[in-house]
């Protein structure tokens, strides 16, 4: 599964499958910055029926920043992230540089690998 990037910040979920079981959905994130990044993610869930991607979860902060130069595993709960089931997901993060005010300077969006819940 290929990595998306966005001004040196890297996102892939760590595998194509994940089993509801498992509870989580767990990404790989590598911010390749000096300085500290914050994020805003909104999951995605495609609709086969219509052919389109809908919010399953709405933009929101994510919990905790990157460090620069830093790599993180981060994993979302399916109760509160994919509380829509099984089916085809995709993640949309909007990196910020930190700073003294919260999310002032946006330096990018991208949208992950698409994964899935069985």
């Amino acid at each position: 599964m290929a990595s998306k990037n966005v001004s040196n910040i890297y996102v892939n979920p760590i595998k194509d499958n994940f089993l509801k079981s498992e509870g989580a959905v767990t990404l790989a994130i590598e911010n390749k910055n000096p300085f500290g990044v914050e994020s805003k993610i909104k999951v995605e869930k495609f609709n086969d029926t219509k052919g389109i991607w809908e919010t399953s979860c709405v933009l929101q902060a994510s919990e905790g920043g990157l460090s620069p130069n830093s790599k993180i595993q981060e994993a979302l709960q399916n109760n509160h992230f994919f509380k829509k089931g099984a089916g085809k997901y995709r993640i949309y993060y909007e990196f910020y540089k930190i700073s003294v005010v919260q999310f002032a300077f946006k330096l990018g969006t991208l949208t992950t690998s698409i994964f899935n819940i069985k």
